[in-house]
């Protein structure tokens, strides 16, 4: 996690040019997607400067319990800076709250670090009360193809050399080179739902938001 760490400070920008802006928007969408009541209780797994817990704050405004639990040191201070009131040090296969004790898990481009994927949705049931909700956004990479290498070119070509101009920093340029390793060594979305079904969730499915952007949804049973 050293390279979010240095780009910790620029990571909402570099979002916010890499999404045309969309980012925030998306992540609003995602929490009133989930169609909570207000006292709702939600984690956000990888939560970096904490952009999905913010919605959550706003549109959850009786929920007792939101937390940001995040790898990166750099990244919970900016999540705090930022207003984001619960920020605790974790990952998807150490969450650090008690078991079924939350309403919704959401992950904003985070679960393609998780390693193990049994490991890690077997934590995310131990966090969820029956009935709970997971949503899991993540850009997804063609296996092969144009849209492949146009993506290879956009990300690790072009961005990774221009975005250090735009953002005043170098680190930019290695987390970009970072994101697209990791985004284009990342499960096909088939690897991930049968992961999940695996681990008892229910309702299992995968959305092709456009572009290279995707979700993941399923719940848990009401029993």
């Amino acid at each position: 996690m050293r390279i979010y760490d240095r780009a910790a400070s620029r990571y909402d920008l570099v979002n916010d040019l890499v999404s045309f802006g969309t980012s925030n928007w998306y992540r609003r969408r995602t929490i009133l997607s989930l169609e909570l009541p207000e006292d709702a209780t939600l984690v956000d797994v990888g939560s970096g400067t904490g952009s999905l817990a913010l919605a959550a704050q706003r549109f959850l405004p009786d929920s007792p319990a939101i937390v940001a639990v995040e790898p990166s040191e750099a990244m919970r201070r900016c999540a705090t800076k930022a207003g984001v009131r619960d920020v605790r040090p974790g990952t998807f296969q150490s969450i650090p709250v008690a078991d079924r004790s939350m309403d919704a898990v959401v992950s904003g481009y985070a679960i393609r670090y998780a390693g193990d994927l049994a490991t890690a949705f077997a934590e995310v049931r131990r966090v969820l009360r029956p009935g709970g909700r997971l949503v899991l956004l993540e850009m997804i990479v063609p296996a092969r193809g144009l849209r492949r290498g146009l993506a290879r070119f956009l990300i690790r070509g072009v961005g990774s050399r221009v975005l250090p101009l735009v953002c005043g920093s170098r680190a930019t340029g290695a987390l970009l080179r970072h994101f697209w390793n990791a985004i284009s060594s990342f499960d096909p979305p088939a690897a991930v739902i049968a992961a999940l079904e695996e681990a008892g969730f229910e309702a299992v499915e995968y959305r092709h938001v456009g572009g290279l952007l995707g979700e993941f949804r399923a719940r848990v049973s009401d029993a």
